[in-house]
């Protein structure tokens, strides 16, 4: 019995789901309900042919599919259900292309291998009040750099540095994913932790490596079920759950199938931002800061264990949690759709 228990949950999809699917996908069919029938559609249709704009917004992360070690190919096909759409030679000569310009042409921070990967997320500590670039955790080509390229691009703009992108085409793809990627609280907000488990500033102190906690990843959720509390060799199987992973995860109720006439009618009512649109990414992740810091709000850390702290969540996180996933999804579908308007005006 223990055996084929581990053997179906195997072949069951985590309960976690990755915010580049489903979460990301929620944000493109909310854009793309906002565009539709507008001439911002025809645009759109455009540049991203038969690729329909939720599908669209996980192309940066199939992307890391792509193996610069073997070289530049996609040696895993079918690994993940999400990205099969995108699994045609075509599609993948598209992808290795973008990565093989985005790889090792900047400065590559902690536990990254690619360039091309750390353009999904900032680190700034949550003792900040907004985004500014200089913080610890920021960089030219962080989730806010990235965006700004891409609406550089797509406004038919110069730019320079990285990401490289090579046309509208390309700066869309993007586009359409890492607006999802700065709404996310912890794409955007870190802690940094001492080994007794106690907030740091790093920006006051000085950074130290060791109190980095790689945007939640090193943080182990201890107050969550796991998927396997009574057996050892699932734990195995499915490992600790993560705080960065606690937070990539939506419910059913937020998944893109859900996405609505009263989910539009919600995302109409976000407020349109004002100036130049590649100045609006900063201001998106200054907003995600705040979520980031009520998202810590209440926790306890352990004192550091080798690479890890255990985290305690308090009562009712849950429901918190899921209140600031569906603001946060639907602020992106909004702002998508607002971008897509302000560099494709009529």
């Amino acid at each position: 019995m223990r055996r084929l228990l581990v053997t179906t949950l195997l072949a069951t999809p985590l309960l976690v789901q990755a915010w580049g699917a489903d979460g990301h996908q929620t944000v493109g069919a909310i854009a793309a309900g906002l565009i539709k029938g507008t001439p911002v559609e025809a645009r759109v249709a455009a540049l991203l042919g038969d690729m329909p704009l939720p599908l669209a917004a996980i192309w940066a992360d199939c992307a890391k599919g792509i193996s610069p070690a073997q070289p530049y190919t996609y040696p895993t096909p079918g690994k993940y259900a999400e990205c099969a759409a995108l699994e045609t030679p075509e599609r993948i000569a598209e992808m290795a292309d973008y990565v093989r310009r985005n790889d090792r042409q900047c400065k590559i921070g902690m536990d990254e291998d690619s360039c091309h990967k750390q353009t999904h997320y900032a680190d700034v500590p949550l003792q900040r009040s907004r985004y500014l670039p200089g913080f610890t955790g920021t960089r030219p080509d962080d989730v806010v750099g990235a965006l700004r390229q891409a609406i550089l691009v797509l406004q038919g703009r110069p730019t320079t540095g990285q990401p490289n992108y090579k046309s509208q085409r390309e700066a869309l793809l993007v586009l359409a994913h890492l607006v999802g990627d700065v709404h996310q609280p912890l794409h955007v907000g870190a802690a940094y932790l001492d080994a007794t488990g106690r907030r740091v500033d790093p920006d006051k102190t000085g950074f130290d490596p060791a109190s980095f906690t790689v945007g939640g990843n090193s943080l182990f959720v201890v107050a969550a079920p796991k998927p396997a509390a009574a057996q050892p060799e699932l734990a195995a199987a499915f490992g600790p759950l993560k705080m960065h992973s606690l937070w990539d995860g939506v419910p059913d109720r937020l998944k893109p199938g859900r996405v609505d006439a009263a989910w539009l009618a919600q995302a109409r009512k976000v407020h349109a931002n004002r100036g130049d649109p590649a100045d609006w990414p900063a201001r998106w992740a200054t907003q995600s800061l705040e979520e980031a810091g009520v998202a810590f709000e209440g926790l306890s850390f352990s004192p550091k264990e080798g690479s890890h702290w255990n985290v305690s969540l308090p009562g009712g996180y849950s429901a918190k949690a899921e209140a600031i996933k569906r603001e946060q999804l639907t602020l992106a579908g909004a702002r998508l759709a607002a971008v897509l308007k302000a560099v494709f005006p009529k």
